[in-house]
């Protein structure tokens, strides 16, 4: 902390010195005009002079002339030099041309060595991709990248699981296309395949946090299958590329980064007070014709006086009219420190390169003690060797540690997350003395206060994630590239129950604890050909790869525990439980392609691969999966290359297919478990049968695309269609009860997404020292099962799988995709009653609709989604707005629909807007019924009120997810502080919320029951170069 201040005072003075500088000041930005991104490292110098700057990692310049007409010379590697005269102007953004580039597959040898066979158009141009640039999310304060692409790219819909600090993320590219096998995306760090599933036991561990965020150059998604083809059948949900920075030709920059800030809730519940649930209690008593409603409501609430029926109705009356009220909420949820600390060198020569750096990273969360914490070590290094031999190696070594939560979610007494909304609040939260007070009346009935003091929880996990990649070029036009990677990760947790606590105090303590091992290795080698043929290009590819994975864990839970432990092996404990396991499985694929181009404006690309995979049948181990992508350059054919107006202008289509493997490692075949007991021993039972059959779930995609740019640069644009086919549909097939098997998987089915992407980027305005950039994507995809088993139109044990209906998104990596809310449609409460009504088959009205009554009411993902960002730069200012929304989901949070009860069932606490809603006198048009606390007669024989669509809400919402201003200072006035760049910034996520969801947040996934919710921040930095 006391560098962070030293490093602000700093700035302080660097900023004294700008505003008495006299100076003329020009600045800008200075892009790519092929890609339309930044570039950092590019040279500005007045000409006829040696005075001049750099661009910094967004491609600003800030450069102090003491001239009043003058031109500004902009040169990078590999692109062509730019002269820009200035009159009155003070900022100018400059576009630069690239040189005849290579393609970025073809890198196989050292990038100065430039054949002028090897002129492939851009890769990104020729297939469905997104890209995001690491600027984009610098600075944010999440755990893990992916959390930070919400919003940023079309076709990807990105949702936090809940708000623990490095919890779980899901992700979906182009929907879901999958019931039973995973619809996870592939995750490329540097080459190495991601296994990015939570292994954790205790909390949420997402396995993508061992990377820092600010670390990442770019991260690329690919959506289409022709563009995913090349990674075979890990790939059939789509891939996110992520490239890490890599050092760059020149002296060594030192570059320092840290910013500080708090996390807080983004909604406290509005809920009734200790005598307002009073009274709410005592009038459902009475409305269910009860004679002594006052004494059973205190009854309820733990504070019936032993003399009641001595005491009058108007005494018990007064009692439950003044209880005090105690503040729950904000006694357990609150606000948290974040901070994060980066240092980073990295420079090279002409044949070496280096990149190294460090950090540490914390963020709280809103339940306390439930938080984040990562170190991590990362180092590039690339070696050339004569012109033909590249090495290259990338190493990332991180350890993450977490307090975790009582439990993930679930309706226990004990979490806080879910007993903090519905504990009466008459209860006092400490004695006079300062104790924690353990006479809680209600259900909820512990001090959840001290559950949360007295229990604890810790999980640690060690991550090295690497790579070793050799580029030799063999002979002319011919190169070959190989990789060795590894994903290797260790998580040792334990959950410790206090003796002291409720849970804890039967079994004198309870301590479970866990330890986790997952090993991926993997290997690929290409070998890739390129021959220039007059006017058109050719290049052949083919290659091999192979992948291993194991994991191994242990767990045990103990009693007879007094303090926590990591290891339950302490002699003397009661071990009442302890278990291992063993998966893993092997892959393998071989894919050729052929990639032709003719005058830069014709493109064919045609491919296939052979995989296999150990999780499938004996006889369908191995699948092939072709594609073929065209494209049609129009900005260079003749009526449009001289165009002023245009300068892009292309037609994409592809074909593909790719296989699924997300099944699990033994699906296919035949196991045993527990069975019944025999002769007094445990017996076995087949578990699963065996299924030499089972194969891959194929998706089929088809996809039609354009991309647009101006000349100018000031617009560039993408639109595309797609039709995503699932085909062998992998369900789980019934079985008679007498065979004793919980599953039998076959393929015999369909899913379909279709939908629509668009994206454009524009400069709005460019006006003397002011300019305004937006970026604004949306997506619209549409899912639905196309067929089932047997002809049927529903599954039978489950018919929210329906031909034509949508599924709903798993929330977690192996869970089964949900299906479409199929319930009876819920019609308010009866005006002459406040009974609560549901519509029969018939439209009719009807206080216990039937399973014939039930409607399909769609899914949880949304059908609509997308981003919109803003960015205005005066001078050394910026300030950057962004927005994320969704649109069509329905979704039922159990949080919210326990507090819609409103004590009517559960003497739980209830929301002051429900209970002010409820019937309360015939006439009453409303939603929510008369509050009733009997479980006999006519009125309590309607359904619960929480019944059919009831307990649905719609999970609509505008975020303002970004609001960040910043300021760069004149690199001119650093050189005295021996600094190149140096810039200061503020910024809040999730400040502010369009929505009518009444829960916490309408972003979750899984039930709602008892999760700690996502949460809002701010955060204020320093970045220093050197």
């Amino acid at each position: 902390m006391k560098v962070f201040l030293s490093l602000i005072a700093c700035l302080l003075f660097i900023s004294t010195a700008a505003v008495n500088a006299q100076s003329r000041i020009v600045s800008g930005q200075v892009f790519s005009k092929k890609t339309n991104q930044p570039i950092s490292g590019a040279s500005i110098i007045l000409r006829g002079t040696t005075i001049g700057t750099l661009s910094d990692l967004n491609g600003r310049y800030v450069l102090n002339v003491n001239q009043e007409d003058f031109t500004l010379v902009y040169s990078f590697i590999g692109y062509q030099t730019e002269e820009v005269s200035f009159g009155s102007e003070d900022l100018m953004d400059v576009y630069l041309t690239p040189l005849p580039e290579i393609k970025e597959e073809e890198k196989i040898v050292k990038e100065e060595k430039i054949d002028e066979e090897e002129e492939l158009q851009d890769p990104q141009k020729d297939d469905a991709r997104s890209k995001v640039t690491g600027d984009l999310i610098e600075n944010i304060p999440f755990q893990s990248f992916d959390r930070a692409l919400q919003g940023r790219t079309p076709g990807l819909l990105v949702k936090a699981a809940g708000g623990i600090p490095g919890g779980v993320i899901n992700a979906r590219i182009r929907g879901v296309g999958s019931i039973y096998a995973g619809n996870e995306p592939l995750y490329i760090v540097d080459g190495v395949m991601i296994n990015n599933v939570s292994f954790s036991l205790y909390t949420q561990s997402n396995p993508l946090a061992f990377l820092n965020p600010n670390e990442i150059e770019d991260i690329e998604v690919l959506k289409d299958a022709a563009s995913t083809a090349i990674y075979g059948n890990q790939g059939a949900n789509g891939v996110i590329l992520v490239t890490t920075k890599k050092g760059k030709t020149g002296k060594m920059r030192l570059e320092l980064n840290a910013y500080a800030g708090e996390t807080m809730p983004i909604k406290y519940f509005d809920l009734l007070e200790g005598p307002e649930w009073y009274e709410m209690r005592r009038d459902a008593y009475r409305n269910s014709g009860n004679v002594i409603p006052e004494a059973l409501t205190l009854s309820n609430m733990g504070i019936l006086p032993q003399n009641w029926n001595q005491l009058s109705p108007a005494e018990l009356d007064a009692i439950g009219t003044s209880v005090p009220t105690y503040d729950w909420q904000r006694q357990m949820m609150g606000n948290s420190m974040l901070h994060n600390y980066e240092l980073n060198a990295a420079g090279g020569s002409k044949n070496t390169l280096y990149y190294v750096s460090g950090s540490y990273h914390y963020s709280g969360s809103t339940f306390s003690p439930v938080d984040f914490e990562r170190g991590t070590i990362r180092a590039s290094i690339s070696q050339t060797i004569k012109d033909r031999l590249k090495l290259e190696t990338n190493i990332n070594l991180a350890r993450t540690g977490q307090n975790v939560p009582f439990t993930t979610d679930g309706a226990f007494i004990g979490n806080p997350a879910y007993a903090t909304s519905l504990i009466l609040r008459h209860n006092p939260i400490f004695n006079e003395d300062g104790t924690f007070n353990t006479q809680i009346g209600g259900l909820a009935g512990q001090n959840i206060a001290l559950v949360n003091d007295y229990n604890s929880g810790k999980a640690n996990t060690d991550a090295a994630v690497g790579n070793f990649i050799v580029n030799y070029r063999l002979v002319d036009n011919l190169n070959y590239k190989g990789l060795v990677g590894v994903d290797y990760r260790t998580i040792q947790e334990y959950s410790f129950r206090d003796p002291r606590t409720p849970d804890g105090e039967p079994l004198n303590g309870r301590n479970s604890a866990a330890e986790y091992l997952v090993e991926r290795y993997m290997t690929n080698h290409t070998l890739d050909w390129t021959k220039k043929l007059e006017n058109s290009l050719l290049s052949i590819y083919a290659g091999y790869e192979f992948l291993t994975e194991e994991r191994d864990g242990v767990s045990s839970i103990a009693t007879g525990v007094s303090l926590p432990s990591w290891d339950n092996s302490i002699p003397g404990l009661n071990i009442i439980s302890s278990d291992t396991l063993w998966a893993g499985y092997k892959r393998q694929g071989a894919f050729l392609g052929v990639n032709y181009q003719i005058a830069e404006k014709y493109l064919i690309h045609v491919g296939t691969r052979f995989d296999g995979s150990s999780r499938f049948g004996s006889n369908f181990r191995y699948g092939w999966f072709p594609f073929v992508k065209l494209g049609w350059n129009l900005a260079n054919e003749d009526f449009l290359s001289s165009s002023d107006k245009v300068s892009d202008l292309r037609i994409r289509a592809s074909w593909g297919l790719s296989g699924n493997d997300q099944i699990g490692d033994f699906r296919a075949i035949g196991m045993y478990g527990q069975g019944n007991t025999y002769s007094g021993g445990s017996g076995i039972r087949p578990i699963s049968f065996e299924n030499p059959n089972l194969r891959w779930e194929t998706n089929e995609t088809l996809n039609f695309g354009l991309d647009f740019g101006t000349a100018s640069g000031k617009v560039t644009a993408s639109i595309d269609v797609f039709e995503r086919k699932t085909r062998d549909l992998i369900l789980n097939i019934p079985i008679l009860w007498i065979n004793n098997s919980d599953a039998f998987f076959r393929n015999i089915g369909g899913l379909r997404n279709r939908g629509l992407e668009f994206e454009i980027n524009t400069l709005n305005l460019e006006k003397g020292v002011f300019s305004w950039y937006t970026s604004f994507n949306f997506s619209y995809i549409k899912n639905e099962v196309t067929s089932l088993y047997d002809g049927l139109q529903s599954i039978p044990d489950n018919p929210r799988w329906a031909v034509g209906q949508p599924v709903g998104n798993p929330a977690f990596p192996g869970e089964v995709s949900p299906g479409s809310w199929f319930v009876a449609e819920y019609a308010g409460a009866n005006p002459a009653t406040g009974r609560p009504m549901w519509l029969d088959a018939n439209g009719n009205y009807t206080y216990l609709p039937t399973s014939n009554d039930r409607v399909y009411w769609g899914s949880n993902f949304p059908p609509y989604f997308g981003g919109l960002n803003n960015t205005f730069k005066i001078k050394g200012f910026e300030l950057t707005t962004f927005f994320t929304y969704e649109y069509g989901a329905i979704v039922s949070d159990g949080q919210y629909n326990f507090l819609r009860d409103n004590g009517n069932v559960f003497t739980f606490n209830a929301l002051r807007d429900v209970n002010d809603r409820s019937w309360r006198e015939p006439g009453d048009m409303t939603d929510i019924p008369r509050n009733f606390a009997q479980s006999v007669g006519d009125a309590a024989r309607s359904q619960n009120r929480n019944f059919g669509s009831a307990s649905l809400l719609k999970a609509d919402f505008i975020r303002l997810a970004q609001l960040k201003i910043a300021y760069s200072f004149d690199p001119e006035l650093l050189r005295n502080l021996g600094l190149s760049q140096a810039r200061i910034y503020a910024q809040g996520i999730n400040l502010w919320t369009y929505t009518d969801y009444p829960g916490y947040d309408p972003e979750f996934m899984g039930s709602g029951t008892g999760q700690i919710p996502i949460h809002k921040s701010y955060n204020i930095g320093i970045q220093l170069s050197f």
